[in-house]
C-alpha cells in the first residue's frame, strides 16, 4: 500500500509536531473535518499494514502517537522502501517537461501515461497546466505524427525551464533519482561531475551551501548531454558577455574541456551556474567586481543605520554575511535568473516597515548591477537585517547553565542566519555556538554540544529537533512547548477557552460571553508588563501620530547653532521623561566623533543615539528654523529632528511614515513655510489620510 501526497503530508505534520490538534492540521493544510478523518484512516491502514501501530484521535482534537511511529517517520522522506509517492499536478508538470527536454524518442501519450502511472485524461489536463506555465518561458508544447510531443522554442528558455524543474523535482522525495532516470544520467557521470565541483570548489576557495550542492551537478549534467547531442546555446543574453575574463570563467574552461565542450557560449552558461550560487568564501577578495561589491554592501549597511538611526555592533561580521549573499545575488540579477521560491509571505507580515527600509538602503547595489533589486531577492536581505538587529538585543545568560546547541541549515546565508537568531530568541535558556552547513555538521567536533536544530533529520545520537526557517507565533510557541517538553520533561498543559466556557454554561448563565472570553484569555495567557508593551506594539504599532504631536513640534523664527538647534529640539522630550541629557550628548557627541550622514532629505537632519544611551520609549520631535544652520562643517540644516528607541525595531514604522512625508518635495515645502506646530500636525494627519486611500 502507499501514501498518497495528501496522506503524506498530514503523516510528516503530525510526527513532526506531535502536540498539534486536528482542528491545526485542518486549518495549515485547508481540509475539511471529513477529509482530514478520511486521511487518518488512511494512515493508519498504512502504519498497519507496516506494522507499526495507529494513531488515535481524542474527542479534544489531539493525536496519541506511538513512539514507534515518531521514531520511524519523522524524518525528511517519509515515503520508504515499498511505498510510491503521488505526485502532485504541478510536480507531474514539471516530470513531463523533462521527458520532452531528455527523450529523444518519439513521445507520445502511451509514454506519459505509463511512465508517470496516470490516465490519458490526467495527462491531458497536466500537459494543459504545463504549456500556461511554459508561456512565461516562450516555449511551447507541439505534436505531430512524425516527431510526437515536443518543445519548441530556444534553448536558453529550454535552459531556464531545465533549472527550474530541477529545483522543484527535488523536493520530491527520491527526486535526485527521478531526475536521473528520466534523464538517463549514470551513476559513474554523476560521481565524476560532484567530483569536478569539489574540486572547482578547491580552486575557487568557496563552500556552496547544501542546497546548491544537491541541484548543481545535475544542472552540469545535463549541460553536457545536451551539448554532446548537438543541443548548443546559439546565443546568450548580452550581459553574459561580462563573464569571460572572471576567475570563475577561468576554472569553468577546464571543465568544458574535460568534456569535450568548444562553444564559448556553453562555457559562459557554466560558469553563471557557479556565479549565480549561494556559497561562503573561505579566502579574501580578489577581483575588482568583488572589492565593488563589497563597497556596495558596506554602504548599504551605512544607509540602513543612518535610516534606522541604529549603529549596529559587530559591523565586519554582518559586512562579510551581507557579501555573502549580496555576491551570488548580484550575478543573478545580472544575468536575469529568478528566485523560484520566494519567502516574501513568511518574511514580509512580520517586517514590512523593515523591507520598506532595507528597499531605501540597497541604492548602491543596484546602481551597480543596473537594475532595481526585485523584491524576492531583496526579502533575504531584510531577514538578515532582522536576525542581525534580534541579536542586539539578545540577553546573554551564564553559558555554563545552559545545554549547547548548533543549527544545521541546507539553504543560503541569509535563511541560515535567520532561522539561527530566531532559535536563539526563542531559547534562551539554550547556549547556541554555530550555525552549520550539513556538509560542515558531518565533521564538526559532536563534544562542543548537546542538541541540533536542523531542517532536515541527520544521522547523530544527540538529540535534535526538525525546525522549519521561517515560523510564525503561534507554531514558534508550539515548537518551543516541545523542545522544552523534550529536555526538561514538563510539557505546559494549556487549557482551551471553549472547553472552559462549555464547563461555565453547565452551571451558570452568562450574560456577556465575549467578555468572559476574554478575561479566560487574558488570565491563561498572563504577560509580564514587558510582554504587555511588547504586544501592544505588535498589535497597534506606534505610528508618527502618536510621537509627533503639538508639544514635540517647534516652530523657531531665529536660527540656532547647530549644537543649540540639537538640546532646544530635545527639550520637549527631556521634559516628557521620554529620553535622558546622556541621549542629548550622544548624539552631539556622535556627530563631532563620526561625522554620520544623518540628513534624510534636502536641509533636514535626524539627531539619536543608540538604544542603550538613555531613550526610554519610541519618541520624535521635531523643529524648523527660517534659514539653515551649519552643522559641524559638513552639513546644512533647517529641519532638526531627533528620535529615540530603547529597541531596534519598535521606531521603523514611524521612521516610515516619516520619510513617506519627507521625501515629497511639496509635503517638504509645506512643512518648512509652517508657521505654527499646528499647521505640520494637520500635514502629518492630511498626508496620513492620502497614504491611507492609496
Amino acid at each position: 500500500m502507499y501514501l498518497d501526497e495528501r496522506a503524506y503530508t498530514v503523516l510528516k505534520t503530525i510526527v513532526n509536531n506531535p502536540s498539534i490538534t486536528g482542528k491545526e492540521v485542518e486549518m495549515s493544510l485547508q481540509l475539511s473535518r471529513k477529509q482530514l478523518s478520511y486521511t487518518i484512516e488512511k494512515i493508519n491502514d498504512y502504519l498497519q499494514d507496516n506494522g507499526t501501530p495507529k494513531i488515535e484521535r481524542l474527542r479534544t482534537g489531539k493525536f496519541i502517537i506511538p513512539v514507534a511511529v515518531i521514531e520511524q517517520y519523522q524524518t525528511e522522506e517519509i515515503a520508504g522502501d515499498g511505498t510510491t509517492y503521488i505526485y502532485t499536478d504541478k510536480e507531474r508538470g514539471l516530470l513531463i517537461f523533462l521527458m520532452l527536454l531528455c527523450i529523444r524518442e518519439e513521445l507520445s501519450i502511451y509514454h506519459f501515461t505509463s511512465k508517470l502511472e496516470i490516465s490519458k485524461n490526467t495527462f491531458l489536463t497536466d500537459l494543459k497546466k504545463l504549456e500556461q506555465r511554459l508561456e512565461d518561458y516562450h516555449l511551447e508544447v507541439s505534436y505531430s505524427r512524425q516527431e510526437g510531443y515536443h518543445l519548441v522554442g530556444s534553448e536558453y528558455a529550454k535552459r531556464e525551464m531545465m533549472i527550474t524543474s530541477i529545483r522543484g523535482i527535488l523536493k520530491i522525495p527520491k527526486g535526485k533519482d527521478t531526475i536521473m532516470d528520466i534523464c538517463q544520467i549514470s551513476e559513474e557521470m554523476m560521481e565524476q561531475v560532484e567530483k569536478q565541483i569539489s574540486m572547482i570548489e578547491e580552486r575557487l576557495q568557496v563552500r556552496f551551501t547544501d542546497e546548491r550542492l544537491k541541484e548543481l551537478p545535475l544542472i552540469m549534467c545535463l549541460t553536457i548531454i545536451r551539448t554532446q547531442k548537438g543541443r548548443i546555446l546559439r546565443e546568450l543574453p548580452e550581459t553574459f558577455q561580462h563573464i569571460a575574463g572572471t576567475k570563475e570563467y577561468s576554472v569553468m574552461l577546464e571543465f568544458a574541456k574535460e568534456y569535450g565542450i568548444t562553444w564559448q557560449t556553453e562555457k559562459l552558461f557554466l560558469t553563471a551556474q557557479i556565479q549565480i550560487s549561494n556559497f561562503h568564501t573561505l579566502q579574501g577578495k580578489d577581483s575588482s567586481q568583488e572589492e565593488e561589491l563589497m563597497k556596495a554592501s558596506e554602504e548599504v549597511i551605512v544607509n540602513f543605520e543612518n535610516l534606522i538611526c541604529v549603529t549596529i555592533n559587530e559591523r565586519e561580521t554582518l559586512l562579510e554575511a551581507l557579501f555573502q549573499h549580496i555576491k551570488p545575488a548580484f550575478y543573478r540579477m545580472k544575468y536575469h535568473y529568478h528566485i523560484e521560491q520566494s519567502i516574501l509571505d513568511m518574511v514580509l507580515p512580520q517586517y514590512a516597515s523593515l523591507h520598506a527600509v532595507v528597499r531605501k538602503s540597497i541604492g548602491p547595489v543596484e546602481k551597480l548591477v543596473g537594475v532595481e533589486v526585485p523584491d524576492e531577492e531583496l526579502v533575504y536581505i531584510t531577514a538578515l537585517f532582522g536576525a542581525w538587529l534580534r541579536r542586539e538585543g539578545i540577553l546573554e545568560l551564564a553559558p555554563e547553565a545552559k545545554k549547547r546547541a548548533v543549527v544545521v541549515c541546507a539553504n543560503g546565508i541569509s535563511v541560515s542566519n535567520f532561522l539561527y537568531f530566531t532559535l536563539k530568541e526563542l531559547f534562551p535558556e539554550i547556549d547556541f555556538i554555530a550555525c552549520l552547513s550539513m556538509r560542515d555538521f558531518a565533521t564538526y567536533d559532536e563534544t562542543k554540544f548537546d542538541i541540533v536544530f536542523t531542517m532536515v533529520r541527520l544521522e547523530t545520537a544527540k538529540t535534535q529537533f526538525v525546525v522549519k526557517p521561517f515560523l510564525d507565533e503561534i507554531s514558534k510557541m508550539k515548537f518551543r512547548d516541545k523542545v522544552m517538553g523534550e529536555l526538561v520533561g514538563i510539557v505546559p498543559r494549556k487549557l482551551d477557552v471553549s472547553t472552559l466556557l462549555n464547563v461555565v454554561r453547565k452551571y451558570a448563565d452568562i450574560k456577556d460571553e465575549e467578555a468572559l472570553k476574554r478575561e479566560f484569555a487574558a488570565a491563561l495567557n498572563p504577560e509580564t508588563e514587558e510582554e504587555k508593551s511588547d504586544n501592544v506594539s505588535t498589535k497597534f504599532q506606534i505610528g508618527l501620530k502618536d510621537v509627533l504631536v503639538e508639544e514635540t513640534v517647534q516652530v523657531l523664527d531665529h536660527v540656532l547653532p547647530w549644537e543649540d538647534a540639537i538640546q532646544t529640539v530635545a527639550k520637549p522630550l527631556l521634559d516628557r521623561g521620554d529620553i535622558t541629557e546622556r541621549y542629548v550628548q550622544k548624539a552631539i557627541d556622535n556627530i563631532k566623533a563620526d561625522k554620520p550622514f544623518i540628513m534624510i532629505a534636502d536641509g533636514v537632519i535626524i539627531a539619536h543615539a543608540g538604544v542603550d544611551d538613555g531613550a526610554k520609549r519610541v519618541c520624535l520631535s521635531l523643529l524648523t528654523m527660517p534659514e539653515r544652520t551649519d552643522v559641524y562643517g559638513y552639513m546644512e540644516a533647517d529641519v532638526v529632528i531627533m528620535i529615540g528607541t530603547p529597541d531596534p525595531t519598535k521606531h521603523l514604522e514611524v521612521l516610515e511614515q516619516l520619510n513617506h512625508i519627507i521625501e515629497d518635495k511639496k509635503s517638504l515645502q509645506l512643512l518648512k513655510k509652517a508657521k505654527k506646530p499646528e499647521d505640520i500636525i494637520k500635514l502629518i494627519q492630511k498626508r496620513e489620510k492620502e497614504k491611507k486611500k492609496c
